[in-house]
């Protein structure tokens, strides 16, 4: 009876949370025997916002029990860049280029990109997300093509510009940001939500949030919190300094290069700009 109770017990103690696979080649291989997506929970084991993601996926019963359900889980440490041949690969293959964790990732039985999310520490978030995954309105591989049917919403935009700044393709998302910028309430430009959308996807100063705000410093605060509070400015100059420090500054035009002086100015990079530009 003992005996009995002891490997129910195991048995309890195993589902009592997510079930990760030991390998990727071993989630996929069970992807494809059970037609269902992958799930990576793609973190940094010294992350303190990922140790609390993980105590969610550990204890929480309605995430474990819908995750179970329909995902094959596949935990992915990014910790000191530790990642295994076929877990760069898999990365490399979607062209996804995360800076920072953690993240929600999802990939079909092929190996294909699905959708990711960066997290909230809850489990309706948690889940929500996954239910994206599995609805073709919904998730991120999807946006692609909503877009080029003209789909230019601003939750469409934004995601869309979330997708390709991940992807590092530059040329098209100042395009959606553009389009972005149109398609943003002007009323809302003083918000949070503006400031969110400059800090996420927004990657040249040549862009109508970049603009706003380099012109509304003074009310550029108190959007960041906890240790990042009075940060704010920081976004702009990470900005600036990504396009001042790209090859083929000098060749820009007289006007361009004295627009981007006087930000550098305002911001206070230094007070010799044109060393930039020399």
């Amino acid at each position: 009876m003992k005996k009995y109770i002891f490997i129910l017990l195991i048995a309890f103690i195993g589902q009592a949370q997510v079930t990760f696979e030991t390998s990727l080649a071993t989630a996929f291989e069970k992807a494809k025997t059970q037609n269902k997506l992958v799930f990576l929970e793609y973190y940094n084991s010294d992350c303190s916002v990922c140790k609390k993601l993980g105590d969610l996926l550990k204890k929480d019963t309605l995430v474990r029990n819908f995750y179970n359900k329909y995902f094959i889980n596949y935990a992915l440490d990014t910790k000191n860049d530790s990642l295994s041949t076929d877990e760069r690969n898999l990365m490399e293959q979607a062209n996804l280029h995360f800076e920072h964790v953690p993240i929600l990732l999802f990939f079909d039985k092929n190996k294909n990109f699905v959708h990711h999310s960066g997290v909230l520490v809850t489990a309706d978030h948690v889940v929500n997300e996954g239910k994206k995954a599995m609805h073709p309105d919904y998730k991120t591989s999807g946006l692609k093509a909503k877009y080029e049917k003209g789909d230019k919403t601003v939750r469409t935009l934004y995601a869309y510009s979330d997708l390709l700044h991940i992807q590092k393709k530059d040329s098209l998302l100042k395009i959606v940001n553009n389009e972005l910028f149109q398609a943003f309430p002007k009323e809302e430009l003083p918000t949070l939500k503006s400031y969110t959308i400059l800090k996420q996807v927004i990657n040249s100063a040549e862009n109508g949030f970049f603009e706003y705000w380099i012109t509304h410093l003074d009310q550029l605060k108190s959007f960041e919190k906890g240790t990042k509070a009075g940060t704010e400015k920081t976004t702009l100059e990470k900005i600036i300094l990504k396009e001042i420090t790209q090859p083929g500054v000098k060749n820009w035009e007289t006007e361009k290069k004295e627009k981007y002086k006087k930000y550098i100015k305002l911001l206070k990079i230094t007070d010799k700009p044109e060393v930039y530009f020399e």
